[in-house]
């Protein structure tokens, strides 16, 4: 029986695909079709598209480095990826835009400064509909949870999205955490949601970020539509070394977004839509598309085209390079078809979160899901006159132990074609390309966490972080957890923490830390004992995961690659190593870790941290009452010139509000307005120019609310 049905199915794919090829012929022009197993209706072969003929677009700019406010919306129009050339096939996409009448693919490139605040009133202009496969049995943005039940649908109630800052140090309120996502429709919002006003300080050097849609459990969704797009930081450095000619910069410096893609055959968009074949002793899957372990386009699209070409001077050019890919790695390495003087090579300038101390040359640029590189190439050797160079990629899927790219297709990503003319290039690189070397930091705490890989009630692979803390005396809160567990990472306020993240999977995965900048400090290998551990999900359900148990450190810690020393927000963690990661905490509230493979992110590898006020130390005047209860001292000392401490407790979770008024009930200060773990805790009141008189300050957190009185003495 099962050999008979296996028969009928390829008779029926066959006759389908006699009478799309039949109905092709007679309609409008089509792409080759396929058949594939995770779809269920055939897609465009990637062998049969052109590559090297499209020019790469151009990515428009937006220049705000002035700071100031801006409109910027989120909407739906058509885009041709280019994959007949010559003949358009119009997709639908999504993208950002400045113009809430015209949307394309991705959006635009914001250019801010430094120091100089960008406020960006964001629009959701997005469609009551939604044009890619839809899981609805994962916890996303409408799925509510077991006990507050999600009323919404899309086609009521508009598309969820939230935009994210990739590796800006911004509010958490501005931040664009994964449940402050809202929608068209006036009111619908989620549960973190607080503005659509969104302000980013730019306080930091420059780097190359890029902003993304980020709403809970439809990421990998609304980044494929084109929900992406690059923000350039500058920088007093970064503009004097453009001006002294040690940058490439104009028409020779160019953004490249990267990502794989799939199509159908009139060359709109594709995406997996086949149901999951569930296993013996799992929950049946009743209908529907499934979300898959990862995902991996056989098409390669480099700002919005497939396997583009730029024709370029023979001279240096600055790329910023983006993987903006759900799930595959990039090991690039340019490829000349003639000898060359020397060896072509990428000068690495900078990574995620700014430059390196120097330029780096070598032959192969290792970039995964999320990260950033700043790369120099020099066309220059009069060897590559009129020649076409092409990027080619050698990373395995899954990487770095699954299965070897197709040379003919996923293997290349684009190609340069270097003019004939020899040209005057003033550009000469500095020797160094930072006034101060990156920074040493110190750290005040160790946390170690973990990546696994477990199984949720359907017997789908499900990705999940968690933490090796035995001691804790909740011990669900040891091992893996999902996003809807009680949050486990505190980190204080102006503390420096370091990471030690293990890998017990089989896959490395690109890690992403919202708000800070960290450093790799180094991997090494070990050994575990995995003990299972059952996790209940948002809905009830409960997944398969694990704990980490007897770990043993294996041979010598290994330092960075010299590409990675300098400031990162994304970082690779390879199968069975711990990576070590350090970073500074200079923002109260809360925030997100997570794998930036977009699937494994949708799929529960996703969990807060909250960086919330000191805590008290230990002994005497510092301690108070034991946490039996919600609780907020009297100020101390009082009366007070200009600073003061107030001391709370709460028994629980809280999200605390703890605010300060005038005699008039004028509200003049906001110490805390985010959650707080269970225990005791302090904040200083600093008066500054606040004139003297009487003031009360009122805790707020859930059904508990006190004021006391205070006075300032000057």
């Amino acid at each position: 029986m099962p050999k008979m049905q296996s028969i009928t199915k390829c008779i029926k794919y066959f006759l389908l695909l006699i009478l799309f090829s039949f109905s092709t012929q007679i309609t409008f022009a089509q792409l080759t079709p396929v058949l594939n197993p995770l779809f269920t209706q055939p897609v465009a072969d990637a062998r049969a598209i052109p590559k090297f003929v499209n020019p790469l677009p151009i990515v428009p700019r937006i220049d705000l480095t002035s700071g100031g406010n801006v409109n910027m919306y989120m909407g739906q129009g058509t885009h041709d990826f280019g994959l007949l050339p010559g003949t358009p096939l119009y997709a639908t996409v999504w993208g950002y835009s400045n113009n809430p009448s015209v949307f394309g693919y991705l959006g635009p490139t914001i250019v801010a400064k430094e120091n100089n605040q960008l406020n960006v009133q964001w629009h959701n202009n997005l469609p009551n509909s939604y044009p890619l496969p839809l899981d609805e049995t994962l916890h996303w943005a409408y799925a509510g949870h077991m006990n507050h039940p999600s009323m919404y649908n899309i086609t009521q109630d508009g598309v969820p999205a939230v935009p994210h800052l990739h590796g800006g140090n911004t509010e958490s309120a501005s931040d664009g955490l994964p449940e402050a996502w809202w929608s068209s429709i006036t009111g619908v919002t989620g549960m973190d949601f607080v503005k659509t006003l969104y302000t980013y300080d730019n306080n930091q050097e420059a780097a190359t970020l890029w902003y993304h849609d980020h709403a809970l459990g439809i990421t990998r969704l609304n980044v494929y539509m084109g929900l992406a797009a690059f923000y350039l930081l500058r920088d007093d450095n970064e503009l004097n070394m453009i001006a002294n000619n040690q940058l490439p910069s104009g028409p020779y410096e160019i953004e490249m977004a990267i990502q794989d893609k799939m199509f159908y055959p009139d060359g709109s968009l594709a995406y997996p839509d086949a149901p999951w074949m569930s296993m013996p002793g799992f929950t049946p899957w009743v209908g529907g598309p499934s979300v898959q372990p990862e995902f991996f386009g056989d098409v390669i699209i480099v700002n919005g085209k497939a396997w583009p070409i730029l024709d370029v001077e023979p001279r240096k050019y600055r790329f910023r390079i983006l993987n903006g890919s759900d799930s595959r790695f990039y090991n690039l390495r340019l490829a000349a078809p003639v000898n060359t003087t020397q060896p072509l090579w990428w000068t690495v300038i900078g990574s995620d979160q700014g430059f390196l101390n120097a330029p780096l040359s070598q032959r192969e640029l290792l970039i995964a899901p999320g990260e950033r590189y700043d790369v120099i190439i020099d066309f220059s050797d009069p060897a590559l006159l009129g020649q076409t160079i092409i990027v080619r990629n050698n990373a395995k899927t899954p990487f770095p132990n699954g299965a070897t790219v197709n040379p003919n297709t996923t293997g290349q990503i684009m190609a340069f074609r270097v003019g004939t003319t020899p040209v005057v290039d003033p550009v000469v690189l500095p020797a160094t390309l930072r006034p101060t070397p990156v920074a040493t930091l110190t750290p005040n705490k160790v946390r170690k966490l973990m990546l696994f890989e477990g199984m949720d009630e359907f017997g789908r692979m499900q990705p999940m972080l968690g933490t090796i803390d035995p001691t804790n005396p909740n011990p669900d809160l040891d091992g893996t957890l999902m996003w809807s567990d009680p949050t486990t990472e505190f980190p204080v306020f102006g503390s420096t923490e370091v990471w030690e993240i293990y890998n017990a999977t089989v896959d490395a995965h690109p890690m992403h830390l919202h708000l800070v900048q960290f450093q790799i400090l180094g991997r090494q290998k070990f050994t575990a004992t995995v003990l299972p551990k059952m996790n209940m999900a948002h809905d009830g359900s409960m997944s398969m995961g694990g704990k980490l148990t007897n770990i043993r450190l294996k041979g010598k810690p290994t330092k960075p690659g010299l590409y990675e020393a300098g400031w990162k927000d994304t970082g690779i963690m390879y199968p069975g190593e711990v990576t070590s990661v350090i970073a500074k905490f200079e923002r109260l509230g809360e925030y997100v870790w997570h794998c930036h493979i977009l699937s494994h992110e949708d799929h529960e590898m996703m969990r807060r941290f909250v960086v919330v006020p000191s805590l008290p130390k230990n002994g005497g005047e510092e301690n108070i009452a034991s946490v039996n209860g919600f609780q907020l001292d009297q100020n101390y000392p009082n009366p007070f010139n200009p600073s003061t401490t107030i001391k709370f407790s709460v028994k629980e979770n809280s999200f605390v509000s703890l605010k300060v008024y005038n005699g008039l009930g004028q509200e003049v200060a906001t110490l805390i307005d985010q959650k707080v773990p269970e225990g005791n805790h302090r904040v200083e009141f600093n008066a500054g120019d606040l004139p003297s008189g009487i003031y009360f300050y009122t805790l707020s957190t859930n059904n508990f609310k006190e004021t006391k009185k205070m006075m300032l003495l000057r």
